[in-house]
């Protein structure tokens, strides 16, 4: 990261004490785009014109090819974005079916910024994201919105822009951190109209509205709901539809963050939690494996004043944002963070941890291939580099691959069992249920 607001020094410093010429403010713009497949973006070559406001940020700063998450569901996804630490360190997690928060001391950028007199605020729309997830730590404003299995009745794109805007608009003589969580591409899909049937081909009869309950997704599981090529590619538009539903709300976010004159001058990161299945493997959803499509994320960065259109290719984790955004506001990195800047030279590996539904998943991204194991039954894939759709096991053939990268695969969930378990109430419970998350 090459900007170095020198204005930050001031921040700290004399803040409010006056200037003829005061410096203009900086801000740091966070937005997580919940169950986000980077190949379904426009920038990413998807032919579907699904993200044109994030294709137009993309050309303006960076777009990340090669950028991927720690875990393939939603909270520890989550808290290493914003801890910048992998899961087994923060600990923020479900196992048999009892949930895990962050665990307490470690910071999360909300603190570390809000010590350095940031105005900070959140708004979050998901019940992992629950207040008791830890996950508010640090936020003055943590404006959270839980969520049952239907799109329609939760907080959508354009209420959670609402929600952003008018938060900014009261933030004005101080620098700010604004996260922005958008959970509209996760089931079930229903955009509003005409987003429900933007992408529907000729000839293919539309999904029913609400498909993807929890109840329908564990029978697609269990081969109780047949599921047609048809009504297949009819579920990947409506998917589609709320990519775009979204990218137009982000568009909304941008314009009125440059209307309120707080976009020129911030930090703007986007980034997935974690992606989406579409049978690539013969599943659906998310939260079952560690391929591709569940770990590679989509990542845009865009610094004040930057180059435009860069595309690295190397390596980078959503472990690596936390001590980016300190080291482009001037700030310390701390030693603790095991992330490396991005934009600097790439990550050797990447690693992730955790699931939903398979066991207890570990994972390994290196240039020489890609490990994944359970480690609860020992089942282990290893695929070459250059199998970028990750369809050739090579587990019995390269024994000498295997252990080597075997050496380097996280140690598991069982890290966190040390913690406090998170009870959810009653409420939080039955959404849980209603998410398909316990039973």
């Amino acid at each position: 990261m090459k900007y170095r607001p020198l204005f930050l020094i001031l921040a700290s410093l004399l803040w409010g004490c006056g200037s003829p010429e005061p410096e203009p403010l900086p801000g740091v713009v966070l937005v997580v785009v919940d169950t986000a497949r980077a190949d379904h973006f426009g920038i990413d070559g998807y032919p579907r014109n699904t993200t044109p406001n994030f294709d137009r940020l993309a050309g303006q700063g960076s777009w990340y090819e090669n950028a991927w998450s720690q875990s393939p569901w939603t909270l520890p996804a989550m808290a290493t974005i914003l801890t910048g630490q992998p899961p087994s360190v923060h600990g923020a997690q479900m196992q048999d079916g009892t949930l895990y928060p962050l665990r307490s001391g470690i910071p999360t950028l909300g603190e570390r910024l809000r010590e350095r007199q940031f105005q900070t605020g959140a708004v979050m729309n998901v019940v992992f994201c629950n207040p008791a997830s830890g996950l508010d730590r640090g936020f003055e404003s943590y404006d959270f919105k839980t969520t049952d299995a239907s799109n329609r009745g939760h907080r959508n794109a354009a209420a959670t822009t609402d929600a952003a805007l008018d938060w900014v608009n009261q933030v004005a003589d101080r620098p700010f951190f604004l996260l922005v969580h958008y959970f509209d591409t996760h089931l079930t899909y229903d955009p509003p109209a005409p987003f429900d049937s933007m992408f529907l081909e000729p000839g293919v009869a539309p999904i029913p509205r609400g498909f993807g309950s929890a109840e329908q997704v564990i029978a697609l599981r269990n081969g109780s709901i047949p599921m047609t090529p048809g009504r297949r590619e009819a579920l990947v538009a409506r998917y589609d539809g709320e990519l775009r539903f979204l990218d137009r709300e982000f568009g909304r976010l941008r314009s009125g963050l440059e209307a309120l004159g707080r976009w020129d001058n911030s930090l703007v990161v986007v980034v997935g939690d974690h992606g989406e299945e579409f049978w690539d493997h013969g599943g659906f959803e998310h939260g079952h494996s560690h391929h591709r499509e569940l770990l590679r994320v989509p990542l845009i960065i865009l610094e004040p004043g930057q180059e435009p259109a860069q595309r690295p290719t190397g390596r980078v984790r959503q472990l690596d944002i936390a001590p980016t955004v300190l080291d482009h506001l001037g700030l310390p990195v701390p030693p603790d963070l095991p992330g490396r800047l991005i934009g600097s030279e790439g990550a050797d590996h990447s690693t992730a941890s955790g699931s939903l539904w398979s066991g207890d998943l570990v994972s390994i991204r290196t240039d020489l291939g890609t490990l994944i194991r359970n480690l609860e039954t020992g089942e282990t894939d290893l695929y070459a580099p250059e199998d970028l759709l990750e369809t050739r096991d090579l587990s019995g053939s390269r024994p000498d691959l295997l252990e080597k990268l075997g050496r380097l695969l996280p140690s598991g969930r069982e890290a966190g069992r040390d913690g406090p378990a998170w009870e959810p109430d009653q409420e939080e419970l039955e959404r849980l249920r209603s998410l398909g998350y316990v039973q």
